[in-house]
């Protein structure tokens, strides 16, 4: 091409089902929203550079995420890197409903797997009385974690700590306790989309049955959770009864399994009481 390109023309050559993808890319390297791109004229060389060898690694599987370096977790910027679980929409889910079930009053919760810190600062941002705890084995998504509190203004209400879920957190109990944790069996892993498979396997995939780490989370809970508190669980989509039974048989009343917009199980939330 010649020095510059049409933005519009870029966009429209490409198949629409990488277009959306594209104006993503786009806006991230133009640092402006993706609808400002069509009041763009002309694209310059260096900028068409790099967004062709974005475009290349996206295509060949890399997460959308990972190339923009943050991702949206309901409505906020968090930053993001490799091996770093991405956020998807079923965590929003998760987060609505702690915030049901928790009042803007001095309490404390505990994220095991606390990730990107997506969850975490969402909470502490809806719930300015609260003080959370989170915990993960990954050095990486602590470091995370911590750039994203400080992001967003919350770093001295977040406190975290690298272990093996309740390890950091011995003796200690919590108000409510909330994780996403690995629930895909190990099977499920080379069906994967190649995006899926470029993200850290240990947060997604659980083991031979996919219910593994939620078990160790709720034959955990009780030690660490104050009379009345609550535990939010992230789940497989056919993991619901299973979950069920499993807290109800762990001594948790108030169990339910809610459904994402898919229809299918994605929540579950018990207290202890």
């Amino acid at each position: 091409m010649g020095s510059s390109t049409s933005v519009r023309q870029l966009l429209s050559s490409l198949p629409e089902e990488l277009r959306r993808d594209a104006e993503l890319l786009l806006s991230h390297l133009l640092s402006v929203k993706p609808w400002e791109l069509y009041f763009l004229n002309e694209l310059p060389r260096e900028v068409l550079a790099r967004f062709n060898e974005l475009l290349r690694r996206r295509l060949e599987g890399q997460p959308l995420a990972y190339l923009i370096g943050e991702w949206d977790c309901m409505g906020r910027t968090f930053k993001l890197e490799p091996g770093v679980l991405v956020p998807r929409p079923e965590t929003e889910l998760l987060i609505e409903k702690v915030l049901e079930r928790i009042k803007d009053e001095p309490l404390t919760g505990l994220e095991i797997g606390v990730g990107s810190g997506c969850i975490a600062v969402n909470l502490l941002l809806e719930r300015p009385g609260l003080k959370v705890t989170g915990v993960d084995v990954s050095e990486k998504a602590l470091r995370v974690a911590a750039l994203n509190a400080e992001r967003h203004g919350v770093t001295g209400r977040l406190k975290l700590l690298k272990g093996d879920l309740y390890r950091p957190v011995e003796g200690q109990r919590f108000d409510f306790i909330v994780s996403n944790p690995p629930y895909l069996p190990e099977a499920a892993w080379p069906e994967l989309p190649p995006e899926v498979r470029a993200e850290d396997k240990t947060a997604l995939v659980a083991g031979r049955k996919g219910t593994e780490v939620i078990e160790r989370i709720v034959r955990g809970a009780p030690e660490h959770l104050k009379r009345g508190g609550w535990l939010f669980l992230e789940i497989g989509h056919d993991q619901g009864a299973f979950v069920e039974e499993l807290l109800r048989r762990a001594g948790f009343t108030e169990v339910n399994i809610f459904k994402d917009y898919a229809g299918q199980d994605r929540v579950a939330v018990a207290q202890w009481s």
